[in-house]
This record gives C-alpha cells, sequence and structure tokens, in this order.
C-alpha cells in the first residue's frame, strides 16, 4: 500500500456580524394561582371531547331510525317509534350543548393571557 501524498489544510470562515434572537418573555405566577388556572383549563379541554359520544348515538338512531319497521313488544309499534325519536331530540340537543363546549374553550394562547394577568 502507498501512503497517501497530500496534505490537510485547515481552513477557517471569517464570521463578520452574529445575528441575536433571543428576547423571551418571562410569566412570573405563584404555584397556586399557576395550578388553579390550568385545573380550570384542564376541566375545559376535557369538555372539548364530549362531542364524541352524542355523535355516536344520534348516526346510531337515525340509521335506526331510517332503516328499521317497528314491531309489537311490550309497546305498539307507533310507540316504539316515537320512543326512538324523543331519544333522537333529546341526544341531538346534548350534542349540541357538546359542540357550544367544543367551541366556547379556550385556546392556549387565552390561557397564557389568563396566566400573565394572574386571575
Amino acid at each position: 500500500m502507498t501512503e497517501p501524498q497530500g496534505k490537510l489544510i485547515p481552513e477557517t470562515v471569517e464570521v463578520t456580524y452574529v445575528h441575536s434572537n433571543l428576547s423571551q418573555e418571562v410569566i412570573k405566577i405563584t404555584t397556586d394561582k399557576l395550578k388553579l388556572i390550568l385545573k380550570d383549563h384542564l376541566h375545559l379541554m376535557e369538555r372539548k371531547k364530549e362531542w364524541i359520544a352524542p355523535l355516536g348515538i344520534v348516526i346510531t338512531l337515525v340509521v335506526v331510525l331510517t332503516t328499521t319497521t317497528f314491531q309489537e313488544a311490550y309497546f305498539s309499534a307507533d310507540t316504539w317509534k316515537a320512543i326512538f325519536v324523543i331519544i333522537l331530540v333529546l341526544s341531538s340537543l346534548w350534542l349540541l350543548k357538546s359542540f357550544w363546549y367544543f367551541f366556547k374553550s379556550p385556546s392556549i394562547e387565552e390561557i397564557v393571557e389568563k396566566i400573565k394577568k394572574g386571575e
């Protein structure tokens, strides 16, 4: 084997200016206030998922009402249909209420603003 015949020449780059964009905003808050704010926010975030159950029920009831021929069993067929329609109306109201909570829930930016204000 032959040895390499070259030399390693170090290269340097001249730095003429360094741009710095490291400014930060600091929030000072006590632990108890932060816990209260986050606890309220967690409750609202959990309510954002409440629409899933009523939507499933509404879809199921719509499918049942459009594809089923009700038969008499303990009650008349019309009574069974009325029961399912009433349940559909109540589930739809529950779904609307859940959507209202979904859109009413605060965003991350709103929570940060709340923390800044110390509310």
